[in-house]
C-alpha cells in the first residue's frame, strides 16, 4: 500500500539577520528548541551522536494542548550544512516531522523556511489532526520563530 502525502499543519518564512552558518549550527543543536518553540519544557540528547548529524536522537518534553506533558523521542532524518534540516518525532497519533530549509540572502541574511507536518497515515487521523492541532501550531510555531529570530540575531551581533 502507498504511502499517503504528509499534512502540512504549519509553514512560515522568516528573514534572520545571521550568517546562515550560525542560523543552521543554531537549529541544528536541537536542544535549542526548548529556547523558543512553545510549550517545550526540555530537551536532551538521547545518544552520543553530534548534533546536526542523521541519527541523532533527543527526547523531548512538551505540554500538549490538552495540558498534558508528553515526552517524545526526536530523530534528525535529513541535515545538509547549511541548508536543510529535519526531524521526525515518535509521538502517535500526530507523527510530527518538522523541516527547515535555509538559504543565503545577498545581504549575508538568512531566509528560513519552516515546515512542520503530520505523517499519519491513519483516515480519522488525517481528517481529525489538522482540525485539532493546525491552527495552534501555526500560531505556536510563528512565536517560536520569532523568539528564535530574536535569539540568533542577539548572538550574531
Amino acid at each position: 500500500m502507498a504511502t499517503k502525502p504528509y499534512i502540512q499543519l504549519a509553514d512560515h518564512r522568516v528573514l534572520i539577520e545571521a550568517p546562515i552558518t550560525s542560523v543552521f549550527d543554531f537549529l541544528a543543536n536541537h536542544e535549542n528548541y526548548a529556547l523558543w518553540y512553545p510549550n517545550v519544557i526540555s530537551i536532551i540528547s538521547a545518544n552520543p551522536l553530534p548534533h546536526g548529524h542523521v541519527g541523532k536522537i533527543y527526547q523531548e518534553d512538551i505540554r500538549l494542548p490538552t495540558r498534558r506533558v508528553q515526552q517524545i523521542n526526536i530523530t534528525v532524518v535529513e541535515s545538509r550544512s547549511p541548508n536543510l534540516f529535519v526531524t521526525e518525532g515518535d509521538f502517535v497519533p500526530l507523527h510530527p516531522r518538522m523541516e527547515v530549509h535555509l538559504s543565503e540572502q545577498a545581504s549575508g541574511e538568512t531566509m528560513l523556511h519552516w515546515r512542520f507536518y503530520s505523517r499519519s497515515q491513519s483516515t480519522i487521523g488525517r481528517w481529525l489532526i489538522p482540525l485539532l492541532l493546525g491552527k495552534t501550531l501555526q500560531r505556536d510555531s510563528g512565536i517560536g520563530l520569532a523568539r528564535m529570530k530574536a535569539i540568533v540575531e542577539s548572538e550574531a551581533e
